[in-house]
C-alpha cells in the first residue's frame, strides 16, 4: 500500500514580471492557510514520510509551512523537473521515487497537479467518494490537498484510474 498527498502551493505574491515568477514568495494568507493544513495532516494522521516538491520559492514555502506542523520535517527532494510540471512529468517523477516510504507528498503548481489528480483518480464506490471527487472536479484551489491509497507495492506501478481519493482538502473547509 503507497499513500499519495497531492499538494498545490500555497496563495503566493503577485509577480512582479514573468521572470519572477520562480521567486514568488506566500503571501500572509498562504502562510495562514499552510499552518492549518500541516494542523490538519497531523490531527487525522496523514503525515507524508518523504516528499518531492517543486523548487520554486512558493512550493518551497508551503512545504516548510505545512511541515511545522509534524514536528520533524519529512525528507524531501526539490527537482528541478517538477517546476511548472505537466501531468505526464509529475507522474514520471513520481513512478521515480524511493520506495521505502510508504507516503509520498508532491508540492507543486497547477495545472499540472489538477491533471494528475483527475488521471490518477479511480471510479468512485461511495458516496464520500463521490463528493470528494466532485469538490476535486471543480478544480484544485491554492493549497488544496489530495490524498490517495494506491493498492500497489512500488511507486513506479502508479497507473491512470486506480487512486483511492481518502481525502479532499481546502483553504476553505479549514476555516471555521
Amino acid at each position: 500500500m503507497k499513500r499519495l498527498l497531492i499538494l498545490r502551493h500555497a496563495k503566493a505574491v503577485p509577480a512582479e514580471d514573468a521572470a519572477d515568477d520562480a521567486a514568488r514568495a506566500l503571501s500572509p494568507r498562504g502562510h495562514g492557510d499552510a499552518a492549518r493544513l500541516g494542523a490538519w495532516l497531523l490531527a487525522h494522521e496523514m503525515v507524508p514520510a518523504r516528499a518531492l516538491c517543486s523548487p520554486a520559492r512558493r512550493t518551497r514555502e508551503t512545504f516548510e509551512d505545512v511541515s511545522k506542523a509534524f514536528g520533524q520535517m519529512p525528507k524531501a527532494a526539490f527537482p528541478e523537473a517538477l517546476y511548472l510540471a505537466s501531468a505526464p512529468s509529475l507522474l514520471a517523477q513520481l513512478r521515480k521515487a524511493a520506495d521505502d516510504a510508504p507516503s509520498l507528498m508532491l508540492v507543486g503548481h497547477n495545472p499540472g497537479l489538477e491533471n494528475l489528480a483527475l488521471h490518477l483518480v479511480r471510479k468512485p464506490t461511495s458516496e464520500a467518494d463521490t463528493k470528494h471527487l466532485r469538490a476535486m472536479a471543480e478544480g484544485l484551489p491554492t493549497c488544496a490537498l489530495a490524498v490517495f491509497d494506491f493498492d500497489i507495492a512500488h511507486f513506479k506501478q502508479l497507473a491512470a484510474g486506480n487512486g483511492e481519493l481518502v481525502a479532499y482538502v481546502r483553504p476553505k473547509d479549514l476555516k471555521g
